[in-house]
């Protein structure tokens, strides 16, 4: 092969493996900036390796890869880059995707205290639910519970109300740094999905 033919080649690679960065990163939600701020470069140069116009390091794309999630061939294999399809992040089902999200969350605070606290008012939540349903079928007795179910679902309903304050209060009481509650970058997609879903059902869009 003559240089000029092995320097083209190189020049389609360059820009092949550019165009498939580009599309998991869009695929992943990230703009430019966000994503160049995570891997330590500029938005310029980023552009420039997307492009196919910006010589780049085996290093900087194995960085890229890990920020997207995706996997060494997703990039580098021989897939034709006219024909590439990435897909937006699988999520799971509703409550188990937005259980998983809020897990994550919490555990950022590195807080056993705020964990215990989530967990038993989660826990609540679904109590009350649990009960309504159980409660529906008249071959199941109601004294299982030790409360009557009116209180039950007042008492649930105050811890609620009042959520936004005793959380803000573990927070300040466990001295917790506000900006490690932060989700990788990688679910961006899944909490995008979650956070329009819940807005549809509360009408706020």
């Amino acid at each position: 092969m003559s240089g000029d033919a092995a320097a083209s080649r190189g020049s389609e690679k360059m820009l092949e493996i550019g165009e498939k960065l580009a599309a998991v990163r869009k695929a992943r939600g990230l703009t430019q900036v966000a994503a160049a701020a995570k891997v330590g470069c500029t938005q310029s140069y980023l552009s420039g390796v997307e492009n196919g116009k910006k010589a780049f390091s085996i290093s900087f794309v194995l960085e890229l890869i890990k920020l997207y999630g995706v996997s060494y061939e997703t990039v580098f294999g021989e897939n034709s880059a006219d024909t590439w399809v990435f897909e937006a992040p699988e999520t799971q089902s509703s409550v188990t995707g937005a259980l998983s999200l809020l897990e994550q969350l919490v555990e950022c605070s590195d807080s056993a205290v705020l964990e215990k606290g989530i967990d038993e008012y989660i826990k609540l939540c679904i109590f009350g639910v649990f009960r309504q349903l159980y409660e529906a079928n008249p071959h199941n007795t109601a004294k299982m519970f030790s409360t009557d179910s009116r209180s039950t679902t007042e008492a649930i309903s105050r811890l609620s109300e009042n959520m936004p304050q005793l959380i803000d209060s573990l927070i300040k009481s466990c001295h917790i740094r506000r900006d490690r509650f932060e989700l990788p970058v990688e679910r961006g997609h899944e909490l995008r999905t979650f956070i329009r879903e819940c807005e549809e059902l509360l009408g706020t869009e």
